[in-house]
């Protein structure tokens, strides 16, 4: 059980309004009759939403930005990458008054975070893109806006799956009991979230 400090509560107060600009994307689903976007769009203003609490606590001389990682002699790509998390100046960086997008060298990059709208369990595309992306990262990390699960436990067993899939982190911003469709933050998830990324070196 994680320690909970007083400077914790300004943080679950930001995961609140983070929370109120990410949703309803991971409830935006024909199934539950709900408008539907894109998963695309989904993704992106996701990834933006968690790219901007990056930028509050990253250490000085750290970026996260949207993007891809190549080896140092310019021959090998990575696919694209959610969130790269690297230290200095780019490799290349592409960016106009509506898109920053990178090209971070590998021994500069520090973690990668495959971001998804909801998890129900690890998939094959998971599994896939963790072993594309592990030989040119040291960490990579997965972000859900939604775990489906009912129980902490549950969530729990995502967490193993996914880290016997080669994520060395998850985290979410709420859990969702699919029968019922309640919600339930918690907030310990976003904390340890922000701590790891304040300690980045």
């Amino acid at each position: 059980m994680m320690r909970i400090t007083r400077a914790d509560a300004a943080l679950a107060q930001e995961l609140d309004e983070l929370i109120a600009k990410s949703t309803p994307y991971a409830l935006s689903t024909p199934s539950l009759g709900t408008p539907t976007f894109h998963d695309f769009v989904k993704g992106l203003v996701l990834s933006t939403n968690i790219i901007e609490v990056i930028d509050n606590h990253i250490p000085n001389g750290h970026r996260a930005d949207w993007g891809q990682v190549i080896e140092p002699d310019g021959n090998i790509l990575s696919r694209e990458c959610d969130i790269i998390i690297y230290r200095g100046k780019p490799y290349k960086l592409i960016q106009n008054k509506r898109m920053r997008y990178v090209i971070a060298v590998k021994r500069q990059t520090k973690v990668v975070i495959q971001v998804r709208s909801g998890i129900h369990s690890v998939t094959r595309d998971d599994k896939i893109y963790s072993r594309d992306l592990k030989r040119m990262v040291p960490q990579l990390w997965y972000f859900a806006e939604c775990c489906w699960a009912k129980t902490k436990k549950r969530a729990d067993d995502i967490r193993r799956d996914l880290r016997g899939a080669g994520y060395k982190q998850f985290f979410y911003l709420y859990r969702m009991d699919p029968d019922r469709l309640k919600t339930t933050i918690d907030y310990e998830q976003f904390i340890r979230f922000v701590r790891l990324v304040k300690n980045i070196s």
